[in-house]
């Protein structure tokens, strides 16, 4: 019977310190040794613009180009005002073409309802005007095909991927 005292008192015991050691080691002073100081320098103290002398910058490529000495038989091309930058390639699904605008209106208004961003293009040719009707533009070609084989499954329409425009 003393051994079974022992042996619940010491589970007792165990089971008390389980219970409020981390109740007493919260860490509480974790923080304050932790903490470090942080010095930080005085504001510094600029003088108003209308005391301050700039000089006129020049663009580096400018200041290459009169530097550099052009041979007398080659003209030089002005440089272009601007440089264009070529949009990125998208693509889209064209799901039909109609003669009659008004059925590509109809298939567009009934994409468009289902959740598509359709739309319609037309396009003149030797049989006369055609009307497109299409889904997206969409810039990853791997999110057209699944869209593809959706519309062929739900809508019977079987499409083809196009660039966009």
């Amino acid at each position: 019977m003393s051994l079974q005292q022992r042996l619940l008192g010491a589970i007792l015991l165990i089971a008390l310190g389980v219970i409020f050691i981390p109740v007493l080691l919260d860490g509480a002073g974790y923080k304050s040794r932790q903490q470090r100081d942080i010095e930080i320098p005085p504001r510094p103290v600029f003088p108003p613009m209308e005391e301050v002398a700039l000089k006129p910058a020049v663009p580096t490529h400018i200041e290459q180009e009169q530097n550099k000495p052009t041979p007398p038989s080659v003209a030089v091309a002005p440089p272009p005002e601007h440089e264009t930058v070529p949009p990125p390639a998208a693509f889209t699904l064209q799901v039909a073409t109609f003669s009659k605008e008004a059925a590509a209106v109809a298939l567009r208004d009934k994409l468009r309802k289902k959740g598509h961003t359709a739309y319609v293009d037309s396009t003149s040719g030797s049989k006369g005007t055609r009307y497109r009707v299409r889904i997206g533009p969409e810039l990853e070609m791997a999110r057209l095909e699944k869209l593809k084989a959706r519309i062929l499954k739900e809508e019977k329409l079987d499409g083809y991927i196009a660039n966009y425009p």
